[in-house]
């Protein structure tokens, strides 16, 4: 078998082990001798692509797999966050966008809007209140909440609206809904008269890199049955991204809209 076959084949294994693999394990896996496999594990870990763990002797993904599988992801994600960020907008006729945590900023990377008036003060590249966009929250959720706390230090709590939230403990309270329920919604917290619905989109570690968010009025997201229907979509549409990336699929959730 050609040695770069035999090479990419070690790569894969290492790559697509969550817990790592051992030399033995390689071996026999791959059928190779185990000269030849540690021979090939050796490149790969003198390389960077691959590391071995000086106590369980066991190799995982290294510094230049991760960041080939970091660059895959992220265009993977834009394309298919397109494709399906389409489909919900034109479902629905509403502006549907793609943010990311950048520099613990919570930005707007992918934005399809729709036919329909919406004063929608976000734009790509923009930013969005950590504290005040279901967009934002969504992102931070699976922190803990003492990592949420540290984000948020120093953070500017300003009530752009009457039902913005400006303490901290306010914004846990989003944070243990999106956990519990795996979307949060904000109603005319950041734009005048917008409401919104966002959910998670998760890698193959199950950590939160995305959020899709679908925003409205607030009078064509009334009433009650229209935006438990959204919601589902949001949810669905995130879900879908997720699985389309290689991610880990959390519908754990039991899906019940909280009234």
């Amino acid at each position: 078998m050609n040695v770069v076959i035999r090479t990419l084949n070690v790569l894969t294994l290492v790559g697509e082990s969550r817990d790592g693999v051992s030399l033995t394990e390689v071996s026999e896996r791959l059928g190779y001798p185990l000269a030849t496999a540690h021979r090939l594990l050796k490149v790969l870990a003198d390389e960077e692509f691959i590391r071995r763990d000086p106590v369980t002797l066991e190799y995982h993904p290294g510094r230049r797999l991760l960041r080939l599988s970091s660059v895959t992801r992220r265009e993977t994600l834009g394309a298919t966050a397109e494709l399906n960020m389409k489909t919900l907008s034109e479902r629905f006729n509403e502006t549907v966008m793609l943010t990311q945590l950048i520099d613990r900023r919570a930005v707007c990377v992918a934005l399809v809007e729709s036919r329909r008036p919406l004063h929608l003060s976000v734009k790509i590249g923009q930013a969005v209140p950590l504290h005040a966009a279901a967009s934002a929250r969504v992102l931070y959720s699976g922190y803990d909440d003492d990592a949420i706390r540290a984000l948020l230090d120093g953070h500017d709590f300003v009530r752009l609206m009457p039902s913005t939230p400006s303490t901290i403990e306010e914004v846990l309270a989003h944070v243990e809904n999106i956990r519990r329920y795996g979307y949060d919604v904000c109603d005319n917290e950041f734009d005048f008269d917008i409401w919104a619905a966002s959910a998670p989109v998760r890698d193959d570690t199950g950590a939160i890199v995305a959020a899709v968010t679908l925003t409205a009025t607030q009078d064509r997201s009334v009433p009650a049955q229209r935006r438990h229907e959204i919601i589902q979509a949001v949810v669905s549409t995130a879900e879908d991204i997720t699985l389309a990336i290689g991610g880990v699929s959390a519908r754990s959730h039991d899906g019940t809209v909280p009234a």
